[in-house]
């Protein structure tokens, strides 16, 4: 494995659920980093912008690879939102790290940039598909915002899609689900047989880290996921036997799309946002996976907590956090 040696590792969204547990890996490893977010901590996450680059200018300067994992995570903000944070800040930031002369840039992207429509094993070669609303066509744009960036060599660029990230900390797959499932507001559409493909955030983490030091990493895309899948009655099943309910409820694709287009409007009405949108319910519903033997083959990488141990600890953290509260 060809390892380049890091200065600094600069981190965008710090406080998020992928930026923080970077962090803390990183300091693990005794690695000089720092963290950037729209609020500080005044230790490591330094306050800034990313929209407005001059106001990390320092740590522009300070670092040579930069982990850019801030983004709205959502499919029910308004499409200006989301296009301001995640295409145009993104385009901002990366330009200022040219600027700064900083080596590396890596995109922390989402494997729904393959489209919700798409099936069967998938790989970084298949084509990007923007059928999911405006979470997926923001992290498409991103991604070639990124791209066009590196194509007259002043910047290394590293793309990565990761799968289903779970773990402690995860608000779509842990958090969200488990507030809904309290409130017997939850179902799963395809009847419980869409396609999930879990990888434990430690790994995801791992695998980021070494696509960011590895030499052979420049200019390719990584997908970071599990291998093969599961269906999304076995990922949610333990969310409700953690709650001392009997689920999941089971539904089919259309009746989900009908009933999560009232509530999404219902929603609108109130100025509230409704996470479980068609677009979530298409997500469900997906029959895909993606091939990890890119991430083997270049990093030699390969996820190696096992889907009940990482459960198991995630079960624990749930418990802590009063989540499991009825």
């Amino acid at each position: 494995m060809s390892e380049q040696a890091i200065k600094k590792v600069l981190i965008t969204g710090a406080n998020g659920f992928i930026g923080g547990s970077l962090m803390r890996y990183y300091q693990n490893q005794d690695q000089d980093v720092v963290g950037v977010d729209l609020v500080g901590n005044g230790d490591d996450i330094v306050e800034g912008d990313i929209s407005q680059p001059d106001t990390i200018s320092q740590q522009l300067q300070e670092c040579d690879v930069i982990i850019h994992t801030a983004a709205l995570v959502s499919n029910a903000m308004q499409d200006s939102d989301m296009w301001r944070v995640n295409v145009l800040a993104t385009r901002n930031l990366i330009q200022a790290a040219k600027e700064h002369k900083v080596r590396r840039f890596v995109q922390i992207s989402s494997i729904v940039a393959y489209g919700n429509t798409a099936e069967g094993e998938i790989n970084e070669t298949h084509p990007v598909h923007a059928d999911g609303g405006s979470y997926v066509l923001t992290k498409l744009a991103s991604e070639h915002v990124v791209l066009s960036e590196q194509t007259n060599d002043e910047i290394e660029v590293v793309i990565i899609r990761p799968g289903d990230a779970y773990g402690p900390g995860s608000r779509p797959w842990i958090i969200a689900p488990l507030e809904a499932i309290a409130k017997n507001q939850f179902m799963l559409p395809e009847k419980g047989e869409g396609f999930f493909r879990p990888i434990y955030i430690d790994d995801l983490v791992r695998g980021i880290a070494m696509a960011s030091g590895h030499s052979d990493a420049a200019g390719e895309i990584f997908n970071l996921s599990c291998k093969g899948y599961m269906s999304t009655k076995e990922y949610f099943t333990p969310h409700y036997n953690w709650l001392g309910k009997k689920g999941p409820m089971l539904v089919s694709t259309k009746l989900a799309l009908r009933i999560s287009a009232i509530a999404s409007k219902l929603a609108d009405l109130m100025g509230n946002l409704n996470e479980a949108s068609p677009s979530t319910v298409k997500q469900l519903s997906t029959k895909s996976w993606f091939s990890i033997k890119k991430a083997e083959r270049i990093l030699g990488w390969k996820p190696e907590v096992s889907f009940e141990e990482g459960m198991k600890v995630t079960h624990q953290w749930a418990k802590r956090q009063g989540l499991l509260e009825k």
